[in-house]
């Protein structure tokens, strides 16, 4: 019974004693992150504000001052020389039932005829 005596002395004269001075209350927990949330969008903001003063200062250093003289066009493109002449179509996409040369490519046009 001894163990237990002293465990309850000890016990009660911790909770007669007040709590530590790092503790801190919830509110005081949300007013420092509030605090320091503000301190960081400052911060970011003036960042940006630096940021965007350096390039403007800098900027001036890095175009040129002079225009440019224009670029001539160059010669023309060569036209293609392939035609589409040679190319077969046939109606309704039915390439088999319309083949006019044997051996010879088909392209279709359109839609496949409606299954009947």
């Amino acid at each position: 019974m001894v163990h237990e005596d002293e465990l309850r002395a000890i016990f009660s004269a911790l909770r007669s004693q007040t709590s530590p001075p790092g503790l801190s209350s919830a509110a005081d927990l949300i007013r420092r992150s509030r605090a320091r949330q503000s301190r960081r969008r400052t911060a970011a903001v003036a960042g940006s504000v630096v940021a965007t003063t350096g390039i403007l200062a800098l900027a001036p250093a890095f175009l040129p001052t002079a225009p440019s003289t224009p670029v001539d066009p160059g010669p023309p493109l060569p036209t293609p020389a392939s035609t589409t002449d040679s190319v077969l179509t046939t109606p309704n996409g039915a390439p088999d039932s319309y083949r006019t040369t044997p051996g010879v490519p088909v392209t279709t046009t359109g839609m496949a005829p409606p299954a009947t």
